[in-house]
């Protein structure tokens, strides 16, 4: 028979740990609905920096929700330019804390309706417009995309994302569920084909993916497709447009501008594992007559 105050230490101890279970749960409740709550907002746009606009936005954000820390990504993205657009956020989103929403807002009237779309990925939030920036943003990936519903051309006032999807966002922003704020997700929505490389045999045909503020160029050939394409003995030329009747060839890739004289091609990948070519101390997409969309062949040799 077991002595009565043994039973009550052992009552008390099942009582600790139901508490401490209890404990556990509420904190992991507590913890994932926190996890939703916004705390960082990247800002994309091809608005400028000449025009009211970016203040407007900011200043509409902070009226809702003043504790948001928003970053600028970019704000000089050429107009309507949405291949830009996305080379530019895909590059930056990775290097934000999980959870952060990204707002990009390019060519938005491209859209049917002008309506805005949220979506998860990898972790983050975006919010851009349902002009099939979405499918460059994540070379097409399954998503499962949310119809931003306020958002719209049908309103007189042309700046929708300020007047009516910011405020639609209120709820997520707090940190309400992107199923519970905007109901069920649809599938219909605009998708674009990316530029991609295409290996065959012993040649790479790649583009010119994006041209950077110093006139770098940015391909759209990665690492991986590159060494796929040279193998082990790493024995390739690489044939850019030609100039002043010379042919323009690099048969080999540095580490950095200081491994090449003035004014000579200088190709490398970058921090992103793209391609890149460059003149140092030059600017390469106008000497070399290279710009966005232009084509780059790359051969085995």
């Amino acid at each position: 028979m077991i002595h009565p105050k043994k039973l009550q230490w052992v009552y008390l101890i099942e009582l600790k740990c139901k508490f401490y279970q209890w404990l556990c749960l509420l904190a992991k409740f507590a913890a994932s609905h926190l996890l939703l709550v916004i705390q960082f907002v990247t800002l994309t746009t091809d608005y400028g920096l000449s025009d009211p606009y970016v203040a407007a936005l900011k200043g509409q954000l902070l009226r809702q929700k003043p504790s948001l820390q928003l970053i600028d990504v970019a704000h000089n993205i050429s107009k309507y330019n949405l291949q830009q657009a996305a080379y530019v956020l895909k590059n930056a989103f990775h290097f934000f804390p999980d959870g952060t929403l990204h707002l990009l807002d390019v060519s938005s009237t491209q859209s049917e309706g002008g309506e805005f779309m949220l979506f998860e990925f990898e972790g983050h939030f975006f919010v851009v417009p349902d002009n099939g920036i979405c499918s460059l943003l994540t070379q097409n990936a399954i998503i499962k995309p949310f119809l931003v519903p306020q958002g719209g051309r049908g309103s007189v006032y042309s700046f929708s994302l300020l007047r009516d999807v910011l405020p639609a966002l209120q709820p997520f922003l707090e940190g309400g569920s992107p199923e519970t704020v905007f109901g069920t997700a649809f599938e219909n929505y605009e998708i674009l084909t990316p530029f991609l490389p295409a290996l065959s045999g012993n040649n790479l045909h790649g583009r010119i993916l994006h041209v950077d503020s110093y006139e770098n160029l940015i391909t759209n050939i990665d690492r991986a497709i590159f060494k796929k394409l040279v193998g082990k003995e790493g024995n390739f030329v690489i044939h850019l447009k030609k100039r002043l009747n010379h042919e323009n060839q690099v048969t080999k890739l540095v580490n950095s501008y200081e491994e090449v004289a003035l004014s000579e091609i200088a190709c490398f990948f970058g921090h992103n594992n793209l391609l890149q070519i460059a003149l140092r101390g030059a600017n390469a997409s106008g000497l070399l007559g290279l710009k966005v969309g232009d084509p780059i062949f790359i051969e085995k040799t």
